[in-house]
């Protein structure tokens, strides 16, 4: 894993923590607006440039991120960020960080895919994901974001994406099968690891109401974390309120993030 970070290293810290598949690039659009505010840290998931070993599970890359924390002095973090797979890593770095004594102000997960899903599940979606992204190597983001068949993204708005897909384009010739199968297993795979209600407090879930995730997990994760908040989102599909209105989206991180400022 390797490390991309913009802004004053005495500002609040904000982890970001991008979809599967995905190069740190595709949150430009969000940290390149809170450089003046916040030290961002976006890291870049093994198996997604060239030369990095294969992403392996969750917990690994959640274990890294606590290590390079670790190496420069980290003790306090204003906000872990995180889109689809980047969500449920970031929730297994909120459990590794209380074991270490890390603080977490807060967090906030868009979209996340927190699963627990059979293996002939995990195979299939397995075999979807390595069709795609080897589908991937030979077309530029134009074709792709015309794909019929990319239905990630609801309400038919694939277009409004691109900042994704284009990260999606960028890592396919360098990801590995292991990494693919790795990552399949990882979004699926979620254990939903116990956090007392005081940290749940500070956790921030939102969903479009049409997409495949809410419908899947939101009664789960209720369950599992009662006392985190949630929030759904209709007329949007997967992340694309993120994107579409990017300005009303940053307002909602900062105010995250100020919130533990005002309570004071």
């Amino acid at each position: 894993m390797r490390f991309n970070t913009y802004g004053n290293r005495n500002n609040p810290i904000i982890i970001m923590l991008t979809s599967s598949f995905c190069s740190a690039e595709s949150l430009s659009y969000l940290y390149e607006e809170l450089t003046n505010e916040y030290y961002i840290i976006v890291p870049e998931y093994n198996g997604h440039y060239e030369g990095s070993e294969d992403f392996t599970t969750s917990h690994k890359e959640a274990k890294e991120i606590v290590g390079f924390l670790r190496e420069n002095g980290i003790s306090d973090v204003c906000l872990i960020y995180g889109q689809a797979m980047g969500a449920e890593i970031g929730m297994e770095l909120i459990s590794q960080s209380l074991r270490q004594r890390i603080n977490i102000e807060s967090a906030f997960f868009d979209g996340g895919t927190f699963l627990k899903q059979p293996k002939l599940y995990k195979a299939i979606m397995g075999f979807k994901q390595k069709s795609m992204m080897n589908k991937m190597k030979n077309q530029s983001v134009d074709e792709v974001v015309n794909w019929k068949s990319v239905d990630l993204f609801k309400n038919d708005d694939t277009e409004t994406m691109r900042p994704v897909i284009e990260s999606m384009v960028k890592t396919a010739p360098v990801i590995t099968e292991g990494s693919i199968k790795n990552e399949t297993e990882a979004r699926y795979t979620f254990n939903f690891p116990p956090l007392p209600d005081e940290v749940q407090e500070n956790i921030f879930f939102v969903y479009a109401s049409d997409e495949k995730n809410f419908k899947s997990c939101f009664r789960h994760l209720i369950d599992a974390y009662p006392s985190a908040n949630f929030k759904t989102l209709r007329g949007e599909g997967h992340l694309t309120y993120s994107v579409r209105k990017t300005d009303d989206y940053l307002k909602v991180i900062r105010a995250i993030c100020n919130r533990n400022n005002d309570d004071e």
